[in-house]
């Protein structure tokens, strides 16, 4: 009995997860490196499936795209105070966007480089940029960084790295694809130093190359494109039957069998007592019919509403690949407030992602004041502009470089600058920080509103800043100084 007991104790008091009551699939009971469970042939199918899922269906383009504009753009925000010095580097970085200065092939400037960059890592999982002579860069896509057919001295590991034993990447093998993606030839291997390499990472340690996040659901959306596709298809055949005549066999006599016992339904071109009725489009048609004849219009209820219901839910369920609300996908369904509340959650979620993309724009706004400090030859006088302003070395320059995420739109902007402005005025916030949500430079805006008021005084044209009821900063100012004075006097 005791032991009966004990043995029932073990069972009561456990994890559920790993009791295999075979009512599901059983537990997992090996831990494995990722390279292992996600071999390079296993990656090539979830690469190769994703692309194509880019390419045939709608709701994962719009996904990807949806997730880019809110992770991948970023503008640079320079500023030491020594006016020189900032506007020769904003227009070093101005100068290098353009596509013929920045691209090896001239195809991208720089923010529709990093916008690709960013989509090859979200579909493929990992991506790289080559950094080249010339202030050139080459874009790199997943599956061009394989072992290949490589067969040298140096140990390339089957994701195609050289690691040491830490795990630190020392070089990429680089290869080319064969015909038709069916083979790769190796091409070079390149030191890690030049390369700008991430990757959407699932593991604390044990993993070298990214796994795509859409990878939890390809399935979903393989599912629900064919069902929408099957859906389609029997619509259509809906349609072929516009319109159904049925005959009561008893009531024409001369069709032999019982009254009522059978029924014929035919489509637009029926027969009836051996004659043809055509049904015509484009006129009135008048139909004739025997005594028993009916004509009924054939609906469609495809798709059924718990078609699209469960659709619906399953959309749901892939945008969790992306964190992207359902909001996004309908709006229709939800009030403002849940929109303005998703979004703040949304917001939540993009912030680790935006971060990685704001380390891979440092590592190139570093490679790129390097280059140019370095290089005696360069047209920009960095150097000499650097050390008048008192900056001294090259990481105090790259330090002063902000890349800034672009921020979310505004969905009430009357009460979400409200709200700023009250933040701001008990201290809880500042007018920069405010500005940056929005994807917006303060500096900059003080700066053109200054040509833009100076430019209206010189045309006599008076312009309002604030609201009527407002003073103005200048207002305050002098009136704290008046008030000052009148202190003074007494």
């Amino acid at each position: 009995m005791r032991l009966q007991i004990a043995n029932g104790l073990r069972t009561m008091f456990g994890y559920n997860a790993v009791e295999d009551k075979r009512r599901r699939q059983a537990p997992q009971t090996r831990i494995k490196h990722e390279s292992e469970v996600l071999t390079d042939t296993k990656r090539k199918k979830i690469q190769a499936t994703a692309q194509d899922q880019m390419r045939n269906h709608s709701l994962v383009a719009w996904m990807v795209r949806k997730h880019l504009d809110y992770v991948s753009k970023f503008h640079i925000s320079f500023r030491t105070g020594n006016d020189s010095l900032d506007a020769l580097v904003n227009r070093i970085f101005r100068w290098h966007g353009a596509p013929a200065n920045l691209d090896v092939a001239q195809r991208f400037g720089r923010d529709e480089m990093f916008r690709f960059f960013e989509l090859e890592k979200v579909v493929c999982g990992d991506a790289a940029l080559l950094k080249l002579s010339g202030l050139k860069l080459q874009s790199v896509e997943s599956d061009l960084i394989r072992k290949g057919d490589y067969n040298g001295t140096e140990k390339v590991n089957d994701d195609g790295l050289v690691v040491d034993d830490a795990g630190k990447v020392d070089k990429y093998c680089l290869c080319k694809r064969g015909a038709l993606g069916a083979s790769y030839a190796f091409d070079h291997l390149e030191s890690a130093p030049n390369v700008i390499f991430d990757a959407y990472w699932t593991r604390f340690g044990s993993q070298f190359r990214g796994v795509s996040p859409l990878s939890t659901a390809i399935n979903m959306v393989q599912d629900i494109h064919e069902g929408l596709e099957f859906n389609l298809i029997k619509t259509k055949m809906h349609s072929l039957f516009g319109v159904a005549i049925t005959r009561d066999a008893g009531a024409l006599g001369n069709m032999g069998g019982a009254a009522g016992a059978t029924s014929e339904t035919e489509s637009a071109t029926a027969q009836a007592d051996g004659s043809t009725m055509d049904l015509n489009p484009r006129a009135i048609n008048m139909l004739d019919l025997n005594p028993g004849e009916d004509v009924k219009t054939i609906e469609s209820g495809t798709p059924s509403t718990e078609f699209v219901e469960g659709t619906y839910l399953f959309v749901q369920i892939a945008m969790l690949a992306l964190d992207i609300p359902v909001t996004c996908f309908d709006s229709r369904r939800a009030s403002f407030s849940a929109r303005i509340a998703d979004l703040n959650e949304y917001e939540v979620s993009c912030d680790s992602k935006r971060t990685k993309n704001r380390y891979v724009r440092q590592a190139y706004s570093d490679w790129v004041l390097e280059q140019i400090w370095n290089d005696s030859n360069s047209p920009w006088p960095l150097k000499t502009v650097a050390s008048a302003a008192d900056i001294k070395s090259l990481t105090e320059l790259q330090e002063a470089v902000e890349w800034v995420p672009a921020g979310s739109p505004w969905l009430d902007k009357y009460g979400q600058i409200q709200g700023d402005q009250l933040a701001i005025e008990i201290g809880e916030d500042n007018i920069i920080d405010a500005c940056r949500r929005r994807g917006v430079n303060f500096f900059s805006n003080v700066d053109k509103q200054s040509l833009a008021l100076d430019y209206a005084r010189s045309r006599g044209v008076p312009i309002m800043v604030g609201s009527g009821r407002q003073m103005t900063v200048e207002e305050a100012i002098a009136r704290e100084v008046g008030n000052a004075n009148e202190k003074a006097k007494q």
